[in-house]
């Protein structure tokens, strides 16, 4: 191995080591009013990569919150996002909007089906206090598409739970109180603006209209990405309705702004420090950083001391990369990419067993909802190849490593399995049988018909990686014990 390998290897490691540790995502919480809006800033919020969304709360206001809260759910299971609590709030609005016999009619993903029965949620109020309860101080982003009622109704009795916020992103007019957001439940709003929680107020500035153009939702649709294939869902029932005033930009701004910050002037609202609001922005810089979220090019979690942003364009990959790259992202997430794409680096091949280990790590961190470098594993792959290499890619995707006696190799009970555990909960996660012996038996084929040491078995193992790296679903290939 040359010297100038050695060193970009090297510091790859160092880079995933400095990820695992110190750029855990944000935990994010929506609440929603169910708009129209509201669909495609859900969408653009949950594509943020450097956020976690814990929850979505529904209140009163374009929609009842229950109607709004399944609306929600289908939105979330069309969008393959699970472990995302949903919670319900009061019904406020005596007066019900003139417009939410319209929004009923708009379209809520292509998995929205009228429910049979009215289905039963926790109480928004219920999950908020859950959410902030267990929180540590300054580490909830909390952004708001509708009222403050949800957030009044929580923090009103245990006005300590404002101190787990970090910053309050709201769309709403910045004449705060004749914005309709604002007239939905005035005597919440006034609470939570009195709080010392900074409140940051997204709308669209009047001579700025951002609006979804031909040309706009060309470039949108052609991003063929499950999130852009979602939102022009909802678009083309406004198109073919011929509805341009709702093809216009709104709540969306909320997720460019969080994303993005530096493309706004802001401004604080006189005489109160903790209130900001956005005065100006260019309006085809807002169109080019909407599309840059859709397509997973903006500034994704993985940034360290290397690395501003992580390469995601095709520019920097192999072709048989190029050809799988999308429908990867797409069917399991620019984390399960971007982490198999490190662990194939530093493992200097891209091998089948250490991909699977990625899928199991990333898949047990989900299932314990456990942040990176914080979960202790017992690996029974052994210390022999090829199971062996399911070691490196369950490291690299948990940030659990030697170096912190995170991890333990069991050389005794050799199985594709280990063992995961954070806080007091424990999973065992095992390649399903059936997967196993597939694999095995493609890999004892290559070694009958090629020398190991060939450059023919190592691309064809590269060809068999690729393949089960596309084909296998994390969420379906392990048994769950």
């Amino acid at each position: 191995m040359n010297n100038r390998l050695t060193h970009i290897i090297i510091t790859l490691y160092i880079f995933t080591c400095f990820l695992a540790f110190s750029q855990s995502k944000k935990a994010l919480i929506i609440d929603s009013d169910a708009g129209t809006d509201d669909y495609r800033a859900i969408i653009l919020l949950t594509s943020l990569k450097n956020y976690h969304l814990k929850a979505i709360t529904v209140s009163d206001g374009t929609l009842f919150p229950d109607k709004g809260a399944y609306r929600v759910e289908s939105l979330l299971k069309c969008l393959n996002i699970e472990n995302v609590q949903i919670g319900v709030g009061k019904k406020t609005m005596y007066n019900k909007p003139l417009w939410r016999k319209f929004a009923e009619q708009v379209p809520w993903s292509t998995c929205y089906t009228n429910p049979k029965q009215t289905k039963t949620y926790q109480s928004a109020k219920q999950v908020l206090t859950d959410i902030l309860s267990s929180a540590e101080n300054n580490s909830i982003t909390f952004v708001c598409l509708g009222s403050l009622h949800n957030l009044y109704e929580t923090i009103k009795e245990k006005k300590e739970l404002s101190s787990k916020i970090e910053k309050i992103i709201w769309y709403n007019s910045t004449e705060i109180t004749h914005g309709s957001n604002y007239i939905f439940a005035p005597q919440a709003a006034n609470y939570v603006l009195s709080l010392s929680v900074p409140i940051y107020i997204v709308h669209t500035i009047s001579n700025k209209t951002i609006a979804y153009d031909s040309t706009f939702v060309e470039n949108i649709k052609q991003c063929n990405l499950l999130a852009s294939t979602q939102i022009m869902h909802q678009l083309n029932f406004f198109l073919n309705n011929n509805d341009t005033i709702h093809l216009k930009f709104w709540d969306e701004l909320t997720a460019v702004f969080l994303e993005y910050p530096f493309l706004f002037d802001i401004k604080q609202l006189e005489n109160r420090p903790n209130i900001h609001f956005i005065s100006a922005y260019n309006v085809e810089s807002i169109k080019h950083a909407y599309l840059n979220i859709l397509k997973g090019k903006h500034k994704y979690y993985y940034n360290g001391v290397i690395f501003s942003n992580f390469p995601i364009d095709s520019d920097y990959y192999y072709n048989d990369i190029n050809e799988i790259k999308q429908q990867i992202i797409e069917n399991y997430g620019i984390e399960e990419f971007v982490l198999s794409v490190l662990t194939s680096e530093i493992h200097h091949h891209l091998g089948i067993y250490s991909i699977l280990g990625v899928k199991m790590g990333l898949y047990a961190k989900e299932l314990l909802n456990a942040p990176p470098h914080q979960i202790r594993i017992t690996s029974y792959a052994g210390k022999k190849t090829p199971l062996s290499c399911l070691n490196d890619g369950i490291m690299i995707s948990t940030g659990s490593s030697p170096a912190f006696k995170e991890i333990n190799i069991d050389t005794i009970k050799i199985e594709p399995s280990a063992k995961f555990c954070y806080q007091n909960q424990c999973i065992t996660l095992s390649l399903k049988e059936e997967i196993y012996k597939e694999i095995t038996l493609e890999i004892d084929n290559l070694n009958s018909q090629y020398n190991l040491n060939s450059n023919a078995y190592w691309d064809n193992i590269r060809k068999l990686a690729l393949k089960y790296w596309l084909q296998l679903d994390r969420k379906k290939i392990f048994d769950i014990k």
